[in-house]
Formats: structure tokens, sequence, C-alpha cells
């Protein structure tokens, strides 16, 4: 398995309430995917302050935002493994699929649930299918492993 939903916490609605949904605000302080991906910390004073409080105090929690497919890639960085909470889905069938180094074997296909935390190995070739147009894949999150 290369994602695995964890009982945590629920992020409170007055907690989340504080998240901003304009994404044309975030500004992009990392990303690939020709354009289709990007992470901003920006607006997640509150986000992160809960999130150390109630998930992980040594991690740094901020936004991944998804415009569009995203293809098979490893996340760089040296992040080997992924902690997210998904706030919008992109649209009814999205999904993160897993691959083999040839890039080419589907080892793992998951529609990811809303309003849940999961862990993905972020070391292990993936792509996100599905993105409806007009739509966004919005989550949180933050890097539980790196080299």
């Amino acid at each position: 398995m290369y994602v695995r939903y964890l009982n945590l916490p629920q992020i409170p609605k007055s907690v989340l309430n504080t998240v901003n949904y304009n994404y044309n605000d975030y500004i992009k302080k990392a990303g690939e995917g020709g354009g289709t991906y990007s992470w901003s910390d920006d607006y997640n004073q509150e986000i992160n302050s809960w999130c150390q409080q109630n998930i992980c105090d040594t991690m740094y929690w901020a936004f991944q935002i998804i415009r569009g497919d995203l293809g098979i890639h490893k996340d760089t960085g040296g992040t080997l493994t992924k902690l997210t909470y998904l706030l919008e889905t992109g649209g009814s069938n999205v999904a993160t699929e897993f691959y083999a180094d040839d890039k080419t074997t589907l080892l793992e296909r998951v529609v990811l649930e809303p309003h849940s935390w999961h862990i993905l190995k972020a070391d292990t070739y993936h792509g996100v299918t599905g993105v409806e147009s007009g739509k966004i894949r919005f989550s949180i999150t933050g890097r539980v492993f790196g080299n």
C-alpha cells in the first residue's frame, strides 16, 4: 500500500473557515508538473499552528494546489513521505496513482476521501488523474520524512 488513512483529529470548522479558497491569491513557492502543481505557505498561520499543536509539532504545514492532472513523478527535495488532509478533491473521480520504477506498471490507484488524513509514499512514482476542468485539488500537507 502506498496510501494509508490515519485516525487523526479532524480539523475544526473554525480553523478551516480561516483557509483562503481564492487560489489566485497564493504565491507559488515551489512547484512542478508543467505548472499544474504548486506549494505555498501563504495564509497558513492558523493551519500550521493547529497542526503543530494537534498533529506533529516538528512539521511545517502548508498547502498544495493542483490545477489539472499531475504527471508521473517522485517528489523533489528528498521527500519520502507526506501527510495530507484533502480539502477539495478536484472532481468526483480524481485518483492518485502509484507506479513502478518503469513509470508504466500501475501499482495502486486510490480515490482519496476529502476531509480525512492520509499518509502517502512520495518517493514512489505517482501522479494525479481525473482533475476536472475548472476545478482545483487543494490540500494541507506536511513532509513527514525527507533526506
